[in-house]
């Protein structure tokens, strides 16, 4: 697959990584004149909100709207704009879409029922409100709230649940100032491991190429949106929405929130990722941004405790400060964490290298040949009427212990051989048995020794046929039996090994574990003219890894979700071309991709780092891509488009909060530096070679 992601402007980047930055200088108060030329533009989603009304209110330090200051009615694709009125001074700004006679919604709810029984006037087909139809939702009232606003600023505010969350934690303390708002926004994105919940446009989950255009964290915080309409209590025949919203506010009451529970009367942490996952599994995407699987990473750790999401540091900061201060964090992430990470990464390597090699040992002296022996044995009392439960007698040299069989599951219980205890239980078809899908592998299976442990959580094969087949293994074992014409297949696979010996045999100061998974769908499966496959395609795919010891961590994840799998034809062997060729120019010739690759390494004593590179394809050589570093609770995002294989137009670089960094690739390299689209800063490549970044208050920086 054609490579996403060729940055043109790396040079200028790796040149402001090593940037030293300069004293920084705060803000003034709040002004007494009236603000002119501010712009607010979002997108209202619970479900795509239609015809809503929203309305923007300068509020007062105790939360009282002191005045309206504009108005506005979102459009199909749940969008409004608001020019705000020139009566504003300065406050925060809150943000709130109502609903009325007129209003519709999307059911952004994948579950069969969908958003329950039609009970409005909309004409349908059937009576039960389905994904991605419209429906009016009753009395339905959100806010989101924006800290504050200068001259001419153009100011991102999506109103989702998650503002709506975010806008009650500010007014708890009954003192609504910019601090506030900044704090309970920032926390608010942390709880969804950094999705900016106020800039951050929420995609319409239900429309494939409205989700596929966008951005993966777009489609992330769609699913998290969907997951509350997945919760809310549904018992009056459709969502209590207002009523969800009231719950996700007590939920995190205190500015945290339970990992797991028992209860259906507030929402934990697993109850969001539960339901976020479902959206992402029945609308045939997959989380690339790795939102979900960090959050699983909080929820297991606090199991029926509380995950405590901090806010940003600089969160609250004047707005100066915080622009440098985003300068200093594109140098610190080249710099400082790398030095800082150095010595105990080093020792980590040096250690899991010790360990990897004796690893391979395990493997192959010991945890392979163990493996071989029990799937042998396995299809041998699979094969057998009569087989026997002493292991003793299959005939494999050394392997002791007993097995059972019941209904296609057979299993061995203490199985012994070259020093390694053998307990696995896997599934096979039954001699004789038809169907149209068949289950093989291991269910599960544990490996012990001296040198090395080793589990298998889940090892098996899904495969669906194009038609009933019947199971000889008579005639497979001949070779007499007809092979089956597949219409698909899913793999699951999930390993661990901890080594803890040295390749000597002497025990190792830290015992290492290597982890694994494997999880894919397959579809379109593509013969050749002799009439073999030569190509399945997956339509999604996850491939994971980590590496543990002594409290230090390292990990990777890819994802992808391939969304033409179904109609992709690979462009295959030419006369011209013996050698076989995968993709081409033609019609479903190229694969139509979304994907993520996550890694993440967690030192002891140190916050976690964490990168993670999104990549949307759009055509053969076309394409765009997101890296995402974060460290902590800071965070960079470097955003860029590809065009016949070629980075084109400006790239940007963001971080937590909001500051953006944009740099248009040319001879002499320039770019600015914006919050809420106002400039605060210029970049421009001097003639020397020298980048110098000038600030809105006369300062000014060369590197």
């Amino acid at each position: 697959m054609t490579t996403p992601f060729k940055p043109k402007a790396l040079p200028l980047l790796i040149a402001t990584l090593a940037l030293a930055v300069s004293g920084c200088s705060g803000g003034g108060g709040s002004p007494a004149t009236s603000i002119t030329g501010v712009t607010l533009e979002g997108t209202a989603a619970k479900g795509i909100i239609k015809n809503g009304k929203v309305v923007a209110e300068e509020l007062s330090s105790a939360g009282i709207a002191l005045r309206t200051v504009g108005s506005a009615i979102t459009k199909v694709d749940g969008s409004y704009e608001i020019a705000v009125a020139n009566g504003y001074l300065g406050g925060p700004i809150q943000v709130t879409i109502s609903s009325d006679t007129t209003t519709e919604m999307k059911c952004d709810i994948p579950a069969i029922s969908g958003c329950g029984p039609r009970t409005d006037d909309i004409t349908d087909t059937n009576s039960t409100v389905d994904f991605s139809e419209w429906y009016k939702p009753g009395d339905l009232t959100m806010t989101a709230l924006v800290a504050e606003a200068a001259n001419g600023d153009k100011i991102n505010a999506n109103i989702t649940p998650y503002t709506d969350l975010a806008a009650r934690r500010a007014k708890l303390n009954g003192t609504v100032d910019k601090t506030a708002v900044y704090n309970a926004n920032s926390e608010v994105s942390n709880l969804l491991g950094g999705i900016d919940i106020l800039r951050t446009k929420p995609l319409d989950i239900t429309d494939p190429i409205a989700a596929k255009n966008g951005t993966s964290t777009g489609r992330a915080y769609a699913a998290f949106v969907a997951a509350i309409a997945s919760l809310a209590n549904a018992s009056s025949g459709k969502p209590d929405l207002n009523g969800a919203l009231l719950t996700l506010s007590t939920s995190f009451a205190d500015g945290k929130i339970l990992g797991d529970d028992d209860s259906s009367e507030i929402f934990s942490l697993q109850d969001l990722i539960d339901a976020a996952e479902d959206t992402f599994k029945r609308t045939g995407f997959d989380d690339t941004a790795g939102v979900i699987a960090a959050l699983q990473k909080e929820a297991t750790a606090a199991g029926y405790g509380f995950f405590n999401p901090a806010r940003s540091t600089t969160a609250d900061m004047p707005t100066l400060t915080k622009v440098k201060t985003f300068v200093g964090d594109v140098r610190t992430w080249g710099t400082v964490i790398s030095a800082e990470m150095k010595a105990k990464g080093d020792a980590f390597d040096q250690q899991t290298s010790l360990a990897s090699d004796a690893a391979d040992m395990s493997l192959n002296l010991l945890i392979s040949p163990a493996l071989k022996a029990a799937l042998d044995a396995i299809m041998f009392n699979a094969k057998s009427t009569n087989p026997g439960s002493d292991l003793s007698g299959y005939g494999i040299p050394g392997f002791t212990g007993t097995i059972s069989k019941s209904n296609g599951v057979i299993t061995i219980t203490n199985g012994v051989i070259d020093g390694v205890t053998v307990n696995m239980t896997a599934s096979v078809p039954v001699n004789g048995t038809t169907a149209s899908s068949f289950t093989i592998g291991i269910t599960s299976a544990t490996f012990r020794s001296a040198a090395a442990d080793a589990d298998i959580k889940k090892g098996t094969v899904v495969l669906n046929l194009a038609s009933p087949y019947n199971i000889n293994y008579t005639e497979l074992d001949a070779g007499t039996a007809s092979i089956p014409d597949i219409s698909g297949a899913s793999i699951d696979l999930d390993i661990s090994l901890t080594q803890k010996q040295n390749s000597t045999g002497g025990a190792l100061s830290e015992q290492v574990t290597f982890a694994g998974a494997l999880s894919t769908t397959l579809t379109n499966p593509i013969k050749d003219a002799a009439g073999d496959y030569t190509w399945i395609t997956p339509s999604t795919l996850t491939l994971g890894g980590k590496i543990s010891s002594a409290g230090h961590s390292m990990e990777a994840t890819f994802t992808a979700n391939i969304t033409n799998a179904s109609t992709f034809t690979p462009v295959g062997e030419t006369l011209s071309n013996p050698s076989f060729v995968l993709e081409g120019s033609g019609a479903n010739q190229w694969l139509d991709a979304t994907v993520g690759l996550n890694f993440g390494l967690q030192l002891a004593g140190l916050p976690k780092a964490s990168i993670n590179i999104t990549g949307d394809r759009t055509g053969l050589k076309d394409g765009t891509a997101m890296i995402t570093i974060a460290y902590g609770t800071r965070q960079i995002v470097v955003n860029g488009t590809v065009m016949n294989g070629v980075t084109t137009g400006a790239m940007e670089i963001t971080n937590q909060d909001g500051v953006k960094m944009t740099i248009i690739p040319g001879a002499d390299k320039t770019g600015t530096l914006t919050f809420n689209g106002t400039a605060y800063g210029t970049i421009k490549e001097l003639s020397n070679g020298l980048v110098k970044i000038t600030y809105a208050d006369g300062t000014f920086e060369t590197l």
